[in-house]
């Protein structure tokens, strides 16, 4: 059975989720989290580019993205609270998970 199109503003939640990424990679390396430790920055770094890569394969309609962007969410949400840099604007990445949970019947 072929997928139905696209999810509704999928194309602006995606281009909103990578602007927010590419910040958030920017933002870790100002040195605004020197006090999480040396390896913080780069630990952080790879669970949003674990989020692009699920987000890439969201957009190209496969299921498996959609549960790699909520292990990807979990991972990098316990790297958060494990080195005490967990804030609200993670709460923010909820919404993309609920966004692609509920659409996930149009993916292959």
């Amino acid at each position: 059975m072929e997928p139905v199109g696209r999810p509704p503003h999928m194309g602006i939640a995606t281009a909103l989720l990578f602007a927010a990424g590419l910040f958030e990679i920017v933002y870790t390396f100002t040195g605004a989290y020197a006090s999480r430790g040396m390896y913080y920055p780069a630990a952080n770094t790879l669970t949003v580019i674990l989020l692009f890569v699920a987000l890439s394969l969201a957009w190209e309609r496969e299921r498996w993205g959609v549960y790699l962007f909520l292990l990807g969410t979990a991972l990098k949400s316990m790297l958060d609270l494990w080195a005490g840099a967990f804030g609200w604007w993670d709460w923010l990445l909820m919404i993309p998970c609920a966004y692609l949970l509920f659409f996930r019947s149009r993916f292959s």
